[in-house]
C-alpha cells in the first residue's frame, strides 16, 4: 500500500500562489480590505531563501512564501507566509519566524505581515510568538496564525471562498488519519461540494488539484474513488442534463482524473502506456478491479514499474538541479556553501560545478 501522508508544505505553496487574493481574503480579511488587486502580487521566495539560507543551512525554507502587494494608499506591504505542520514540538521555530521578520524588515524596511498556517492536530506552545529576555531586556514578535484543527466544519461549508474548502480538506484528512473508509467519503463530499460551487474554473482546477493530492487514499480506495467520481459527474441521462452542465462535469473529471496521487502506484499492473490508453477508453476502473485479484503478478509488476519511474523522475530532478545550480554558480554572490543547500545538493557536487565553468 502506498503512504496516505501528503507533502502539506508543496501543496499549500501551490494553492496559493494559484489563489492569493483568495488566501488573503480567507486568512487576513482586514489586510485584503485595503489590498490593491490591481497592482498584482511579486512572489520574492528566492530573494527570503538568500536572506536566510546562511543562517538555517540544515532547514527547508524553499516551501515559505513572501509576497509583495501594494496597499489602496499606494504604500508597498509584504506578506511572509508559512505553513507549518507541527507533529512534534520545534524548539527552533518560534526563533526561526522572527529572524525571517528582522531580516526581511533590514533588507526592506517596509510594512511586514507574517502569517503560519498550521495544519496538523498538534500545535506548539505559544504558537503565535516568539519572546526574548536577559538581564532587563524583553522582547516579545508576535505573528498571526490558523489553526486548521480548531476551525469550525459549519463555518468553512458555509463560506463561498474556495480556500474555505482547502481548509475544510486538511481538516478532515486530520480526522480520518486511521479511518480508510470516511476519508474516501469525505473526499467525495469535497468533489461534490466543489461542483456545486459557482466558481471560476481557475478557483476549480487549484481546489480539486488541492483536495485530490492531499486527501490520498490506499490504492483499493482509491479505485472505489474513481468509481464514485465517474457515476457522480458522467452516469446521467443525457436528456436531463444541459449541455453546459454535462461539459461542466466533464471538465471536473479530466481535472480530477489527472491529478490522482501516485498514479502508477494506484493501478500497479499497468505501464505507462498502457494506463494511459485505457484512460482514455474510460472503461478502465472495470478492468482494474479484474486485474487487481491477480495478486502475483501485480505484486512483480507493482515493483518492476515503481522502480522504473523513480529512477526517470531522479535523473530529471537530477538534471534540472545541475543546470540550476550551474546558473546560480554564474550570476549570483552565494557561496558554494549556500547553494549547495539551497539545491540540496553535496558540497563536492556544487565545488566540481564550480570549477568546470571557471
Amino acid at each position: 500500500m502506498k503512504a496516505t501522508h501528503p507533502d502539506h508544505d508543496t501543496h499549500w505553496k501551490e494553492l496559493i500562489e494559484k489563489l492569493f487574493w483568495s488566501t488573503l481574503a480567507f486568512f487576513l480579511p482586514k489586510l485584503y480590505a485595503i489590498a490593491d488587486q490591481s497592482k498584482g502580487v511579486e512572489f520574492l521566495d528566492k530573494e527570503l531563501h538568500k536572506l536566510i539560507a546562511d543562517k538555517f543551512k540544515k532547514g527547508n525554507t524553499r516551501k515559505d512564501k513572501l509576497a509583495k502587494i501594494f496597499l489602496k494608499n499606494g504604500k508597498e506591504h509584504y506578506v511572509l507566509i508559512h505553513f507549518e505542520v507541527q507533529v512534534k514540538f520545534d524548539k527552533d521555530f518560534l526563533r526561526r519566524m522572527f529572524v525571517y521578520f528582522y531580516r526581511i524588515f533590514d533588507k526592506r524596511e517596509e510594512n511586514i505581515t507574517a502569517l503560519v498556517i498550521y495544519t496538523g492536530d498538534h500545535v506548539p506552545p505559544g504558537h503565535d510568538r516568539f519572546e526574548y529576555e536577559f538581564m532587563g531586556t524583553e522582547l516579545v514578535y508576535k505573528f498571526n496564525t490558523f489553526l486548521v484543527r480548531d476551525a469550525d466544519e459549519a463555518t468553512l461549508l458555509a463560506d463561498d471562498n474556495p480556500v474555505a474548502l482547502a481548509v475544510l480538506a486538511a481538516k478532515y484528512l486530520n480526522e480520518t488519519d486511521s479511518t480508510e473508509d470516511l476519508r474516501r467519503q469525505y473526499k467525495m463530499k469535497l468533489i461534490k461540494l466543489t461542483r456545486e460551487r459557482g466558481w471560476a474554473d481557475k478557483e476549480i482546477t487549484a481546489i480539486l488539484q488541492f483536495i485530490n493530492l492531499m486527501i490520498i487514499l490506499s490504492d483499493k480506495q482509491e479505485i472505489k474513488f474513481v468509481d464514485d467520481v465517474k457515476t457522480e459527474l458522467l452516469e446521467m441521462n443525457k436528456d436531463t442534463v444541459p449541455p453546459h452542465v454535462r461539459k461542466h462535469q466533464e471538465f471536473m473529471l479530466d481535472i480530477i482524473m489527472h491529478t490522482l496521487p501516485n498514479t502508477i502506484e494506484t493501478f500497479p499492473l499497468i505501464g505507462r502506456e498502457v494506463f494511459k490508453l485505457l484512460k482514455e477508453s474510460g472503461d478502465w476502473p472495470q478492468f482494474l478491479k479484474e486485474a487487481m485479484s491477480e495478486e502475483e503478478v501485480a505484486e512483480q509488476v507493482r515493483e518492476e514499474v515503481k522502480e522504473e519511474v523513480a529512477e526517470q523522475v531522479r535523473e530529471e530532478v537530477m538534471k534540472n538541479k545541475l543546470k540550476v545550480t550551474k546558473q546560480l554558480l554564474k550570476v549570483s554572490d552565494l557561496s558554494a556553501e549556500q547553494i549547495a543547500d539551497i539545491q540540496e545538493l553535496p558540497l563536492d557536487v556544487v565545488l566540481r560545478l564550480k570549477k568546470e565553468i571557471s
